[in-house]
């Protein structure tokens, strides 16, 4: 686990994307950068997010040639792809993985359609099993098709182990588990009954079978802090306890 400017670097890209369920959001960078840009939208912030940097926090001006690849990004972006030029950097999958994106996709539309009928959209909690139902329906197709696209591009670049491929596939893994426990939860308190969760069940039994055939390192993989408890109380000890 590296630590920079006080963040985990790379915590972000194998998270859950639940910030209101996170222990380490001091640590994020992403989650930093998105409370400074709420932060300046909101008027009753707009001293703080205004007021100039500290003379030790300016950074420094970058070096000419970093400009100048700055300004010829800049010009290129200004120009439109061509349908070729789309399609090249289009991500691409196994024509074998499409059906898992597909029955992700299923599910995704399937859950949606289940919290309307129930108007359970606006529920947040955490311990909720409908709200980990909510978040995570949306999260695993995403993260399934970031895993099977990364694949086809590992193959072809020929990239070491570990791959990114393997850590977005632990995560819709994950999201799979937690999603079927809330299933499970809400057909034990009586919510739902058993031929109710059974082709929720089914989706996320058949899409983790899957996962585990295509990506057999995914499990190994090693999130930055999310999998690494040693080093996370190491960290903790070292700043006093906190997190």
């Amino acid at each position: 686990m590296e630590v920079r400017d006080g963040f985990i670097v790379g915590i972000f890209n194998y998270c859950d994307r639940w910030c209101d369920a996170c222990a380490f959001t001091s640590r994020c960078r992403v989650f930093a950068d998105g409370a400074q840009i709420e932060g300046a939208l909101d008027p009753n912030l707009k001293a703080v997010a205004d007021a100039p940097l500290l003379p030790q926090d300016v950074p420094p001006e970058p070096p000419r040639w970093m400009q100048e690849l700055i300004e010829e990004m800049n010009e290129a972006v200004r120009e439109p792809l061509s349908g070729e030029q789309l399609e090249q950097i289009r991500p691409q999958m196994a024509t074998e993985h499409r059906s898992i994106h597909s029955r992700a996709l299923l599910y995704l539309d399937r859950v949606q359609e289940w919290l309307r009928d129930r108007d359970t959209l606006a529920v947040s909690d955490p311990d909720d099993p409908r709200a980990v139902i909510a978040w995570f329906h949306a999260l695993i197709p995403a993260k399934i098709f970031r895993a099977l696209t990364g694949l086809a591009s590992a193959i072809l670049d020929g990239g070491d182990w570990p791959k990114d491929c393997d850590g977005s596939a632990r995560v819709a893994l994950l999201g799979i588990e937690r999603s079927h426990v809330a299933w499970l939860r809400l057909m034990e308190r009586g919510l739902l009954t058993g031929a109710e969760v059974e082709p929720f069940i089914a989706d996320l039994v058949w899409l983790g079978e899957e996962l585990e055939v295509v990506f057999p390192n995914a499990r190994a993989f090693v999130r930055p802090a999310f999998d690494e408890p040693d080093e996370v109380a190491r960290l903790w000890a070292a700043e006093g306890g906190r997190c």
